[in-house]
Formats: structure tokens, C-alpha cells, sequence
């Protein structure tokens, strides 16, 4: 096996958490210093944050209303730079209004009025993809006789890039993913944005520990478009997602290499069930199709998620694609251990440990994510010289 260790040392300050609701609190710290990062306007999501008193309801000062309120004013700014001809300000704008509406529906669009702000941050996201240089393309793929909607960007140069497959996690779906894939789109990929069975458009599917078969169906999609290079594919996959990518790491010898980050493939399931916060038993319980309060039925159902369990991660010949593993060591979530034991499966494995970091690395992004989409370069260079 190869490996390079990548072990940022720093100091986190977390702040204080600044509101509770009820008896739960709204979010972890992480979140909004993400979702601060990518709206580039700190001082606007901690205002608006601080405007929220209660998490039921649509009234002023609950969840929904007042993130609600502030992407609806992006997204009349997003209308009049169109009317003004103001491409890039109306593309800025309407992603600013999706980021918002995003956050609105978070964590499971379970919450009254979360539906219509998950319908209103598809509907930005897309307006802002008419904007993008090349346009978003909405692809509708076949899947258990229905279909799964994906969203296809392409890089500006090249014809036929080489293709990834991107799914967030449990709570982080398609079309949160803008700031995430720009360094691949800078790097030549193309990327297919999709949400996993259990999540965002494919909430009608139960999340299940053996779901890849959705990823099959889009692999067979793919392969024969003519817009990307169907013979050089990829996937990354991030939390609840990365599950899926290491999975398919094992099972799925049509894929070039395989990015991990911060993904549970065995202890880590018990941590998604007890201990973890509100927001994720909130999503967990909606992927699986099963009541917040079922505590049973989670347990039992994520134990089939184990990779050891299920006999795939057993021993240094499991992986069989060359496989990236990334997380924080400070991740409340996935235990360090779970890295070791993902990255130690495979021949041709990389592990990047993020030195203080939590869950999915958030304030390493900025220098990890384009270091990724180097590492994926190096990997289809490798593939094309065998």
C-alpha cells in the first residue's frame, strides 16, 4: 500500500453557541462557519441567525421565515441584474438565494414551510445555472422506474472531460454542492452533482446500506453520453455519501479512483444515532424512512451499514481502485479509526488527516479541496499510462 500522510497541525477558537430552541440547539458551530464561507458574508448568517427564537413554525423569528426572508431579497436582486443584462451578478445572486434557501430547508425539509424553501433553492440554483459558462444541464436518469434528477456542469475548456460523480451527506445535497466542485471544474472534470437514495429529489427511496445500485444506474448513463468522456469516471462522496464511495471503492471496478471524506464505514454508525446532534438524527431518520423518536429501528437499521459487517472491509485486498481517505481528527462523527482501518483496505490508498479539524474538514476546505482534484488528475494520468 502507498500513502501519504497529510497532517495539518492549527488552533481552532469555536464561539459559543449564540441560541437554543426549545429544548434542542439550532445548529452546530461548524455549520455556520461553512455556510458563512460560502455565502463570503459572515456578518449576514450570524445576523440572521441571531433573528431566530424558535424552530417550529413560519411565523417571524423561526427557522424557516427568517432565512427565508433574506434569500428572497438575493433573489430580487437576482431578477433585476437579469432585467439589467448583469450576467454574473444574476448568477452571484440567485446562488446566493439557493446557499439561503438551502439553509432554510436544513437540515430534512421536515419542518412546516421547509418544502417550499427546498422548491425555491432547486429553482435558484437552476436559474443560476442558465448563468454558468457552460450552462447547467439537468439530466433525468433511469432508476426503478423512475428517474433521478442530476445536475451536469462542465468546464469551459475541452470536449468529452473526464467525469465525476459528487453526492453530499445525509443533510448536504445537489444543489449545495456549487462551492464544492469548482476545483474540480477548474481542473478539466466535469462533475455530475446527484443526491443518494433517502436524500434531497430521491427522498422517495429509503436510504440502504446496499443503495450503490443507484450509482450502477448512473454509471451506465453516463458512459454512453456524449458530453464527457465516458471511459474516465469518478466519484466523490462526502459523510453519509462517502459511505457510498467507499463502498463503491470495492464493488465498482468501472471507477478510476475514489474520494472518501469523512466517511463512516463502521464504528461511526453508532455515533450517528446516539450522541450525535438534533440535525442529524433529524436527517438520518428521514433517509431511512423511519420516525425521529425510533430509536431502535435506527440502531438496527445503520448496523447493516458496517462495511466489517457486511464482509467488504476485510483485510488489506478490499479495495480494489485507487482510493483517497480525508477527514478531520477532531470529528465528533467518524472516528479516527475508522480513516485507518478504510485507508489500510487497499493496495493504492492515500489518508489526509486534518490536524484539529471536525467533521468534513470545513476550515481546511479552501486548501484541501483543490489538492483533491489534484489528486485525481494524478490518478486518470497513472490510469492512461497502464
Amino acid at each position: 500500500m502507498t500513502r501519504n500522510l497529510l497532517f495539518l497541525l492549527c488552533v481552532l477558537v469555536f464561539l459559543s453557541s449564540v441560541a437554543a430552541a426549545e429544548d434542542e440547539a439550532f445548529v452546530e458551530e461548524r455549520r455556520l462557519k461553512l455556510w458563512s464561507k460560502q455565502l463570503h458574508n459572515p456578518d449576514l448568517i450570524r445576523s440572521t441567525y441571531l433573528r431566530i427564537n424558535h424552530l417550529r413554525g413560519e411565523d417571524p423569528g423561526s427557522w424557516v421565515y427568517e432565512w427565508s426572508q433574506i434569500a428572497n431579497y438575493f433573489t430580487n436582486k437576482a431578477i433585476a441584474y437579469e432585467a439589467s443584462e448583469q450576467p454574473e451578478n444574476a448568477r452571484d445572486a440567485y446562488l446566493d438565494a439557493a446557499k439561503l434557501y438551502g439553509v432554510a430547508r436544513f437540515p430534512a425539509k421536515t419542518l412546516p414551510g421547509q418544502l417550499e424553501a427546498y422548491r425555491q433553492h432547486l429553482k435558484s440554483y437552476q436559474n443560476a445555472g442558465r448563468f454558468f459558462e457552460p450552462p447547467l444541464q439537468v439530466l433525468q436518469i433511469p432508476f426503478d422506474d423512475g428517474h433521478i434528477t442530476g445536475y451536469l456542469h462542465l468546464p469551459e475548456e475541452g470536449e468529452k472531460p473526464p467525469l465525476i460523480l459528487w453526492n453530499g451527506g445525509i443533510d448536504t445535497w445537489k444543489g449545495d454542492s456549487y462551492s464544492h466542485i469548482q476545483p474540480y471544474l477548474t481542473a478539466g472534470f466535469a462533475v455530475l452533482s446527484f443526491d443518494v437514495l433517502g436524500t434531497g429529489e430521491s427522498s422517495d427511496w429509503a436510504a440502504r446500506f446496499d443503495a450503490t445500485d443507484l450509482h450502477s444506474a448512473v454509471l451506465e448513463y453516463m458512459q454512453k453520453s456524449p458530453l464527457v468522456d465516458g471511459t474516465a469516471i469518478a466519484h466523490v462522496g462526502f459523510s453519509f455519501s462517502g459511505y457510498y464511495a467507499a463502498r463503491l471503492s470495492m464493488t465498482e471496478p468501472r471507477l478510476f479512483a475514489v474520494i472518501a471524506a469523512c466517511a463512516p464505514v463502521d464504528k461511526a454508525w453508532d455515533n450517528m444515532v446516539v450522541g450525535a446532534p438534533w440535525e442529524i438524527k433529524e436527517a438520518l431518520s428521514k433517509a431511512l424512512h423511519l420516525k425521529p423518536d425510533d430509536v431502535t429501528g435506527m440502531k438496527t437499521t445503520v448496523k447493516q451499514f458496517s462495511l466489517v459487517s457486511q464482509g467488504l472491509l476485510a483485510g488489506p485486498n478490499s479495495v480494489k481502485v485507487p482510493l483517497l481517505v480525508v477527514d478531520g481528527d477532531k470529528d465528533n462523527l467518524v472516528p479516527v479509526s475508522d480513516l485507518h482501518l478504510l485507508a489500510d483496505a487497499g493496495q493504492e490508498t492515500d489518508l489526509w488527516i486534518m490536524g484539529g479539524d471536525a467533521h468534513c474538514f470545513g476550515q481546511y476546505r479552501s486548501i484541501v479541496m483543490p489538492k483533491m482534484a489534484d489528486w485525481l488528475n494524478e490518478k486518470l494520468e497513472q490510469r492512461k499510462q497502464q
